[in-house]
């Protein structure tokens, strides 16, 4: 009776054994294929807080470099736009030039007038600069075109909105990347009292208008005068789109830099380590093995023990 109770107890313990084998080895084989050291709160109840954390952190990077990607995009565009006013800017002063002479007739100057007109269009279009459906100098209101042209306005152009631009793009420690510039800010610039200052490019467009086809050379020289200040201007808001550039691409080198620690962190707690775990389940293999090895001996012996009783 004795050897049956010890022999129902060894052969407890034996699948107990091998089940705990068996289990641990079919865990092993899953962080294999999967990747996945930790793969639910279960695996390491430990590291579930700081897998949380680091995760949220992830995400909120990965969010913040998709929106700087963004960012990006829309101050590259009016730094292109901005360049390519400062072109027609320096096309409607080469104009300004050749009707700034003696020798040039008012049938010339109304030629080179037509000519500044077209410019001044194609200035409103470049004010009028969109990206994702937004006017990007638009401020605030960038689903409303700013200008539009009106050849008998004073200033060649009808203000549609008036809006400033107060949306600013912060990173996740709260410092300010980027804030746009208005159509006006850039191309009509007012003072305090809404009337033009000296920088106003509009304005000097429509005086070298004005003079080229009232053939007033006075008027020319003035006027291109004006339009000089005015592409001065200009080119110092495009510089600062460049500087909003750099600035922009600099916080993507530190988001990725960011975004790599983390994954890092995540993966040190959360990934397998292959060669640990290939060597474990080899381990697991041989200690399986080796059980059934021991359990046939053992079954052997109780039949001799079974036949000598």
């Amino acid at each position: 009776m004795t050897i049956n109770n010890t022999a129902s107890i060894s052969s407890a313990w034996f699948l107990n054994g091998i089940s705990n084998l068996q289990q641990r080895e079919t865990a092993t084989q899953q962080q294999l294929s999967s990747g996945y050291r930790v793969q639910s709160a279960v695996d390491s109840p430990s590291h579930v807080s700081e897998l949380v954390d680091l995760s949220s952190s992830l995400s909120a990077y990965l969010n913040w470099n998709t929106n700087l990607t963004r960012v990006q995009t829309e101050a590259q565009t009016a730094d292109q736009a901005i360049g390519s006013a400062v072109s027609l800017l320096q096309q409607a002063q080469t104009l300004g030039a050749q009707g700034d002479t003696a020798t040039s007739t008012a049938v010339n100057r109304q030629a080179l007038a037509a000519q500044v007109q077209s410019i001044q269009q194609q200035l409103v279009a470049i004010a009028n600069t969109s990206t994702e459906g937004r006017y990007i100098f638009g401020g605030n209101q960038d689903q409303t075109a700013p200008y539009q042209y009106d050849s008998a306005s004073a200033t060649g152009v009808d203000q549609l909105t008036a809006s400033p631009a107060t949306r600013t793009i912060v990173n996740p420690t709260g410092e300010t990347v980027y804030q746009s510039l208005t159509a006006q800010q850039i191309f009509g610039p007012v003072d305090s009292s809404e009337n033009p200052t000296a920088g106003n490019t509009f304005v000097a467009l429509q005086s070298l208008v004005t003079a080229l086809g009232g053939n007033n050379q006075a008027g020319i020289a003035a006027a291109m005068d004006s339009l000089s200040t005015a592409s001065d201007w200009v080119n110092q808001q495009q510089g600062y789109y460049g500087n909003a550039e750099q600035q922009i691409t600099n916080e993507q080198n530190t988001t990725a830099n960011q975004i790599t620690a983390l994954k890092t962190q995540i993966g040190g707690i959360r990934d397998t380590d292959v060669v640990q775990a290939a060597s474990d389940l080899s381990q697991e293999n041989v200690a399986q093995s080796a059980a059934y090895g021991a359990e046939s001996q053992i079954a052997q012996l109780k039949s001799l023990f079974s036949y000598l009783a």
